[in-house]
């Protein structure tokens, strides 16, 4: 009986281990230089700026798309398709992440979200347009 006790107590911690590792997995966070390498090298990429319009009008990744809303970064989804790679950044990294693990809620795809957002990317003089 103690030894069923201490492997279903072993059997509940390795469910509860694997879904939070689960969810981490949902978003891939990659460095500034993986970002645009994925972006020019893989033709499925869209790039997503998920900062409101003020900020995407004051400087963007070259081709990145606006989706200042949950509604409008869904509406992209469902135009563009679940089998497309999306790159998602924001400002500083966190905004991005938490849109990427809306996105795998709703459609069960994984993201990639830019280390840091735009302003580390800014740091590393990469490009930006306006």
């Amino acid at each position: 009986m103690k030894y069923l006790k201490i492997a279903l107590i072993v059997f509940f911690a390795l469910i509860v281990n694997q879904n939070v590792f689960a969810q981490a997995d949902t978003v891939q966070v990659l460095s500034p230089k993986q970002f645009l390498r994925v972006a020019k090298l893989n033709p499925q990429a869209v790039v997503i700026d998920v900062r409101l319009k003020k900020d995407f009008k004051k400087g963007h990744i070259d081709g990145a798309i606006l989706a200042e809303s949950s509604d409008k970064l869904y509406h992209i989804i469902d135009s563009l398709g679940e089998r497309k790679t999306y790159l998602l950044y924001c400002k500083y990294g966190e905004r991005s992440i938490a849109a990427g693990k809306m996105l795998f809620e709703k459609y069960k795809i994984k993201v990639c979200s830019l280390e840091d957002g735009l302003d580390y990317w800014k740091e590393l003089k990469l490009e930006i347009v306006k």
